[in-house]
Order: structure tokens, then C-alpha cells, then sequence
């Protein structure tokens, strides 16, 4: 499944970027991966188009202790944490 989430952060966007490559054992683990990821014009905010191979994997990516503080000491606010919508098509175009 593909949703689009968003976020709210007080780190830069090259933080954030490292925390993707960071987490990637965790994210390989529960079967999630970032496609495309933007920040907001002010820079207080992620919007990003995921995928998760289930929800369960989502929800235990989410949830793990590990991923919260590795999260959290990056500068991202986990409360703010939404899933805006499940997306099914999309095109990157160049």
C-alpha cells in the first residue's frame, strides 16, 4: 500500500534525509520505503509518499521504541505523525 503522510520537524531537511538512511535497517525490517519526500516552504513540515508492504508493518515501524527515539532526537514531532490519504497511482514526472 501508498499513503501520503505528512509531519511536523524541527530539524533541517538534510537531518531528515540522514534519519531515512539511518532507519534503514528498520524500515527494511517492517517492509516500508520512502518514494518521494518534500518540505514545507517554511521548513517545519515533511510530506512524503510511502509505501508499506501491510499496515502491520507500518504500525510496528511506527510503534518500536527504537524508531521513536531515533526519530524524536532527529527533530521530528511523532505526534504530528498523519496519514493523509492512501494513494494507488502516481507519476514523477522529469
Amino acid at each position: 500500500m501508498r499513503f501520503l503522510g505528512s509531519f511536523k520537524k524541527t530539524c533541517t531537511f538534510e537531518r531528515w534525509q540522514q534519519l531515512v538512511s539511518d532507519l534503514k535497517p528498520h524500515t527494511d525490517k517492517h517492509g516500508l520505503r520512502v518514494i518521494f519526500a518534500t518540505e514545507s516552504e517554511d521548513g517545519s513540515m515533511i510530506y512524503d509518499v510511502s509505501e508499506a508492504k501491510t499496515m502491520e508493518g507500518a504500525q510496528a515501524f511506527l510503534s518500536d521504541p527504537e524508531v521513536m527515539r531515533m526519530r524524536k532526537e532527529a527533530g521530528v514531532d511523532i505526534d504530528s505523525q498523519e496519514m493523509i490519504a492512501s494513494v494507488d497511482k502516481f507519476h514523477v514526472f522529469q
